[in-house]
């Protein structure tokens, strides 16, 4: 079971869109809309876009829970956040999907430090189909006006994005060299002695094998592999996240100059 809490901003049919593909994909069991309540004019489109979208999910989905909270606050929207994953995955025991498609870059940031702290949630963005439209074309006679005036806007005091002092635990070398070979390989090894060789192990060494097979039971407990029954045994395969992480241990191996 799996419940979706969407950052409503001035965006409403990419929210729509982003929580019709996840019911089409997972069960869901409960739906939260998180809107702007400051009284200015970016409250006034959240608002008017909950209102909508409330109206939109009841007949399928249910009623929503609705909560306002201050987007351009880091600690509102950790506070209004950290409660509600806290309820649906401890509590609960259920999944937690994000949708930080219509926020702040401040919430965004929130988010994502708050969802950290909880096993199994995961965040999402739906991009839009076409991106820029907003923004004159270099062409267009109003286009350095719209540059001019974009680029001199003043800034406030810098807003830090605060972290948890304990930070995720990257992968050792021996770890980082089994991601790049699975990488290498397409991704996938149908079993663990395929694995092996391929690393450079010998398989008929029960000390290698097991110390081998807890090296990538700790890379499977955090989300780096994922480990499924196959035919001959069990197949290791990267997970989207072992896939990215792979990527930048490869790229830093060999690192590009643009001078």
């Amino acid at each position: 079971m799996v419940c979706i809490v969407c950052m409503v901003g001035n965006d409403y049919q990419r929210i729509l869109d982003g929580v019709e593909y996840w019911c089409r994909k997972e069960r869901i069991q409960s739906l939260y809309l998180l809107y702007d309540n400051k009284p200015d004019k970016y409250g006034f489109v959240s608002q008017a876009n909950t209102e909508e979208l409330v109206r939109a999910f009841g007949p399928r989905y249910g009623k929503p829970t609705t909560f306002g909270h201050n987007p351009q606050d880091f600690t509102d929207v950790f506070c209004t956040l950290h409660p509600i994953l806290r309820r649906e995955v401890e509590q609960l025991k259920r999944q937690v999907i994000v949708d930080a498609t219509s926020t702040t870059k401040e919430a965004y940031g929130a988010t994502v430090t708050v969802s950290l702290m909880f096993q199994g949630v995961r965040i999402y963005v739906v991009p839009p189909k076409e991106r820029g439209w907003y923004v004159p074309s270099p062409h267009d006679p109003d286009f350095q006006e719209w540059f001019r005036k974009t680029r001199n806007v003043s800034g406030l005091e810098p807003v830090e994005i605060y972290l948890p002092g304990e930070r995720f635990e990257k992968p050792k070398l021996k770890e980082a060299e089994i991601l790049s070979r699975l990488r290498y390989h397409g991704g996938s090894a149908d079993t663990l002695i395929t694995l092996m060789r391929w690393c450079g192990e010998h398989p008929d060494d029960p000390v290698a094998k097991n110390r081998f097979s807890r090296t990538v039971a700790r890379l499977d407990k955090r989300g780096f592999v994922k480990k499924t029954l196959s035919r001959n045994g069990k197949r290791v395969s990267l997970t989207r996240f072992g896939e990215v992480y792979a990527e930048a241990v490869d790229r830093g191996t060999r690192p590009k100059s643009t001078s």
